[in-house]
């Protein structure tokens, strides 16, 4: 037990560092960069996601599969194997950009020198994405964090140095260049090891395998990201890039939600993956309560204390996003409910499903963001999301009771439905009494002493 924790606990910091560097970093360089600055290293943050996950084809995706069909001595083979499909895919695609790279930036609306950077730093996001999923499979939670916190210090002291030698007018490119830089590097560095240690270019076995898992994975993140954050880009060809400044702060304030989900649910997959392999079922069930428990604390302990810290957070021209943050959360927080059909799907290899229920919703999305950001504005992008993660939690959860799982789910909805309704009682109560950050407070100190004492009492996080 004490080992398990503490790879669950080295893992959960691993990612709360690579996914939360904008988080922590974002009160500092939305004061440096303005309104209008960080409206556009919002959407091309958003361009550099896109292209990390279509151009690579999420190979990475196929890591715990793979240790499931393969036997330990091939998995650094297998991993060879993948990562070079992968940068075969980033050169035929920077092969292709070098003409049309103008086109691009011109639909786009960025400056054209941003696009290859935006190549470069795809590709480092991939590739340290690739070791911390391998890191995270194989238990090797020291090695992740150490990664993860090297990344993150060395992203965050490039790009203090080059924002600070730019004029303001500019000063986004320096954090741009930054990302980029050490993105790229780390890249390049990361990549030449696993193909060193693998040695395995091509063999079509593992191609095969991994190309009929994570090209539906492709699709699926895609319309992951569309679901997301097509809002943010909506914005900025419907209204202004002040417009989104504003809303992608708010967004990447919520981020720390959405970061300690992302956290605990790769600390959480991996044992949930062996005991399905191990054909524990009771221990599923208790682990995933466990997961609800824990993340339905947070998230509502989120919401209770958000106003008044995002407002220290966040310079005052900001603040006209602050009514913004319930909605996000909300729709965190379905994803989070997400979890348990979709890790289901994974488990039973179902990825192409996962990629039509995200392509549906995504879609839905893009429909509702269109007529809602024209008469609401921010606030119709935000709804607009929510309601669209309200579908996919459904089809979810439909698909995965009725038609995959039947009697064999384990996930069912009185699992968590009232952990739901809880949620939405405490989203309810932010919104009536908005002025009573006292007794906000109150109650979010006592959820979090809590939760505090069941996780002493149980001696796990997860």
């Amino acid at each position: 037990m004490k080992n398990k924790n503490k790879i669950a606990f080295f893992n959960f910091l691993s990612n709360i560092l690579l996914r939360g560097i904008s988080i922590f970093t974002a009160p500092v360089f939305s004061r440096l960069l303005g309104t209008s600055g960080y409206g556009i290293l919002s959407v091309y943050n958003i361009w550099a996601r896109v292209g990390a996950v279509a151009i690579p084809l999420q190979t990475q995706g196929t890591l715990a599969n793979a240790r499931l069909e393969y036997p330990e001595e091939d998995q650094i083979k297998y991993q060879s194997s993948v990562m070079s499909l992968s940068v075969l895919c980033f050169l035929v695609f920077g092969a292709l950009m070098i003409p049309f790279g103008g086109g691009m930036a011109s639909v786009l609306r960025l400056p054209g020198i941003l696009i290859p950077l935006m190549l470069l730093q795809a590709f480092g996001s991939f590739v340290t994405s690739f070791m911390g999923n391998k890191f995270t499979y194989e238990f090797k939670a020291g090695k992740n964090f150490a990664m993860s916190a090297g990344t993150t210090i060395a992203t965050v002291a490039v790009s203090l140095a080059l924002v600070l030698s730019f004029p303001q007018e500019s000063r986004y490119m320096g954090r741009i260049l930054g990302n980029g830089i050490v993105y790229g590097i780390l890249g390049i560095v990361f990549c030449g090891f696993i193909l060193r240690q693998g040695r395995t270019f091509w063999n079509p076995g593992y191609w095969k395998f991994c190309l009929s898992l994570c090209l539906p994975l492709v699709f699926y993140n895609l319309s992951d990201l569309i679901l997301g954050q097509s809002d943010q880009v909506m914005l900025q060809q419907l209204l202004d890039t002040e417009s989104v400044g504003m809303y992608g702060l708010a967004y990447t304030f919520c981020n720390v939600l959405f970061t300690i989900f992302h956290s605990l649910n790769n600390t959480w997959v991996p044992f949930f993956f062996d005991d399905i392999k191990n054909g524990a079922r009771d221990r599923v069930k208790t682990s995933a309560k466990t997961f609800l428990e824990l993340f339905t604390v947070l998230a509502v302990g989120f919401v209770l204390l958000a106003p008044e810290v995002f407002r220290i957070y966040a310079r005052r021209d900001f603040w006209d996003g602050t009514g913004l943050i319930p909605l996000f959360a909300t729709g965190y927080y379905l994803n989070f409910l997400c979890t348990f059909p979709v890790n289901y799907e994974y488990s039973r290899k179902k990825t192409k499903a996962v990629a039509v229920i995200t392509v549906s919703c995504s879609l839905v999305n893009l429909g509702l963001n269109y007529v809602m950001i024209q008469s609401l504005g921010m606030e119709g992008a935000a709804l607009a999301t929510t309601v669209s993660h309200s579908l996919q939690l459904l089809m979810h959860y439909v698909y995965t009771r009725y038609f995959l799982g039947k009697g064999d789910y384990p996930f069912g909805l009185r699992m968590w439905l009232g952990y739901l309704a809880g949620y939405l009682l405490a989203v309810g109560g932010v919104f009536l009494i908005q002025d009573a950050w006292l007794l906000r407070w109150a109650v979010g100190a006592a959820l979090g002493v809590w939760e505090l004492t069941r996780i002493r009492k149980r001696r796990s996080l997860l």
